[in-house]
């Protein structure tokens, strides 16, 4: 399967020793209808593998943006490659490496499910017929690739289109709306499916506005509001960022997010850099963050002196670091865990540990506070397993992106 259908995503290894290429790079992307901007100065990356959640109310310019990458539309200002390509440059090698998937697309109703893939699969020349079957395998259409699609409901219809996509084994996924109109169940076997993409390799580009179905499927979003790229990244990265803005606003030494100026967030918050990372990254305020410090919080590691004095005992910071938050608060994150047993026998094993922040007994379940990464998940559940605690179930906290989106927008539309 992985074969007719895409190789295996990076290696964390390898991403860590070289920073791979942007499979999707926009700069500067500028587009107007008549006298309305509906696209101004928006710049992000996409890297390899990612699932990359592109969220914002209607008519913010998500559309706009998938046409000019799908080369269904030309940008006025600005540049967008997709695997190394420029769009408006070499618009068929781009179509060759993409698939496409457009909101409310059409079918052909009078066919059966294997004639619709068939037929898609002559006109993307495909070799050999051998990957309708993989594609029927994988997206579990097979029982019923005799039925006619016009009897098939939207959520089968839907992942139809996905297959169709998939016959020429595109390296990037670009999806405009994919759930929209589906029942509960099918959201979840269309976000079931994007996830076993993301595991034969795809890069997908998956635009909505609906943050509750791309919670679980997203590694990195990209918010856009009247046009503009309000933030993007990694949800976690983005997370800290807002935390050390409300960690330096709490001791007065940044502006309130939403009466502040433009460049609140950094000149990627409008579209001018792309995220940072490592060594150049800097808070909020333009102050340059310690690697090590990030590197300790992201590995989970609690910071120098944790549990040796309180929490306001400190000593001063420099002024280059007088906006950086202490180091509790940049990624701090909250899971529940329900144990057989005694809840309160589970919340003292973990209470007091490197790295815990806070641990509450709520409905019977031990919500945990923690500073780091799933690491700590991990470590978390294997210590009360070892100590002889049943765990029956992990729920990591599921409302960071809403938080964000509330956070980072106005509720404005052009």
């Amino acid at each position: 399967m992985s074969a007719a259908l895409g190789g295996a995503p990076p290696s964390p290894a390898a991403a860590q020793i070289e920073r791979p290429r942007p499979t999707i790079r926009v700069r500067h992307l500028s587009h107007r209808f008549g006298a309305l901007d509906v696209l101004k100065d928006v710049t992000f990356d996409v890297g390899p593998g990612e699932i990359f959640g592109f969220i914002g109310p209607n008519g913010a310019g998500k559309t706009t943006t998938i046409r000019v990458m799908a080369t269904l539309l030309e940008p006025m200002a600005g540049r967008v490659e997709i695997d190394g390509v420029d769009v408006t440059i070499d618009p068929a090698a781009v179509r060759r490496s993409i698939g496409y998937m457009p909101d409310h697309a059409g079918v052909y109703d009078r066919i059966t499910v294997r004639e619709y893939l068939e037929f898609f699969a002559d006109a993307f020349r495909v070799p050999s017929l051998d990957v309708v079957d993989a594609v029927l395998e994988l997206t579990d259409l097979g029982k019923i690739q005799d039925r006619i699609v016009a009897t098939m409901s939207k959520g089968m219809k839907q992942r139809l289109q996905l297959g169709r996509i998939l016959l020429h084994d595109p390296k990037v996924l670009i999806l405009d709306e994919p759930a929209s109109d589906l029942d509960p169940r099918a959201r979840i076997e269309i976000r079931d499916l994007l996830l076993e993409l993301r595991s034969l390799g795809k890069t997908i580009f998956l635009s909505s506005h609906i943050l509750t179905e791309l919670s679980d499927v997203c590694t990195s979003i990209g918010i856009l509001e009247k046009g503009r790229l309000v933030v993007a990244g990694p949800i976690g990265e983005i997370a800290a960022r807002l935390e050390a803005v409300r960690a330096a606003q709490a001791h007065g030494h940044a502006p309130p997010r939403h009466g502040a100026a433009p460049g609140a967030y950094g000149p990627q918050a409008h579209g001018h850099a792309p995220p940072r990372h490592g060594p150049e990254a800097a808070t909020p305020d333009g102050a340059p963050v310690d690697p090590a410090a990030v590197d300790r919080a992201q590995a989970g590691a609690p910071p120098p002196g944790y549990g040796q004095h309180p929490p306001h005992a400190a000593a001063p910071a420099s002024a280059g670091q007088a906006a950086y938050p202490a180091l509790s608060q940049i990624s701090r994150r909250k899971v529940k865990v329900r144990v057989l047993g005694d809840p309160e026998a589970a919340a003292f094993l973990v209470r007091g540990g490197p790295g815990i922040t806070d641990v509450d007994i709520v409905a019977g379940a031990v919500h945990v506070g923690y500073v780091g990464t799933d690491v700590k998940i991990a470590e978390i559940v294997q210590h009360l397993v070892r100590s002889g605690v049943g765990v029956i179930g992990v729920e990591p906290e599921r409302n960071e992106l809403e938080r964000i989106f509330l956070e980072v927008t106005q509720g404005e539309v052009q």
